[in-house]
C-alpha cells in the first residue's frame, strides 16, 4: 500500500513545476546594476597637479569621455543603472569629473560632482542629419511639387 497512484504522482509534479516556476520569476525580477563610462580615482587623481599639461592628464588619466564646448575642459562620466524585472532602467549614481584649465594651458582647477550636486541633467549627442541626402529623388520631387508658383512660369504678377 505504499506506492502512489498515478493522480498523486501527477499532482506532485505539478507542485514541483510550480515551486520551480516561482523560483524562476523571482529570480527574474532580482535587480541588476549596468555600469557606463569611467571616472578616475583620487588615487589616480593623487599623479595630477596644478599646473600640468592637457596631454600629460590625459596621459595619466585617460581619454575622457567629453571635452567642453572649447575643447581644453575634461570631463569623466560615470554612471550606474539598476535593472528591475520589466520596468526601465533607473539611475542611482552618477558621477562627473571635470578637469580645467587655465588660459595657459595647465590644470586650473579639479571638481568632483554626483547626483545629489544638482538637478540631472541628461547625456545626449545631438546630430542633425541633413534631409536632402537621406531621401530618394523621387521623394525629393514629390516633396518639391508644391513648392512653386505657377505665375513665375507664365510671366504674370
Amino acid at each position: 500500500m505504499g506506492r502512489a497512484t498515478g493522480r498523486e504522482t501527477t499532482g506532485t509534479g505539478m507542485r514541483r513545476a510550480a515551486a520551480l516556476l516561482g523560483l524562476a520569476a523571482l529570480a527574474a525580477c532580482a535587480p541588476t546594476k549596468r555600469y557606463h563610462g569611467y571616472a578616475p580615482s583620487d588615487e589616480v587623481l593623487s599623479s595630477i597637479s596644478l599646473g600640468d599639461s592637457r596631454d600629460r592628464v590625459i596621459e595619466q588619466v585617460g581619454p575622457p569621455t567629453a571635452t567642453g564646448a572649447t575643447g581644453t575642459d575634461l570631463y569623466y562620466v560615470r554612471s550606474v543603472f539598476a535593472h528591475q524585472g520589466f520596468f526601465a532602467p533607473e539611475e542611482v549614481r552618477r558621477e562627473v569629473l571635470a578637469i580645467s584649465f587655465a588660459a595657459g594651458g595647465g590644470v586650473a582647477n579639479i571638481e568632483r560632482f554626483d547626483l545629489s550636486d544638482g538637478r540631472i541633467v541628461p547625456l545626449s549627442r545631438r546630430v542633425t542629419d541633413d534631409s536632402v541626402e537621406s531621401g530618394t529623388f523621387l521623394r525629393q520631387l514629390a516633396g518639391a511639387a508644391g513648392n512653386f508658383d505657377a505665375s513665375s512660369i507664365i510671366g504674370e504678377e
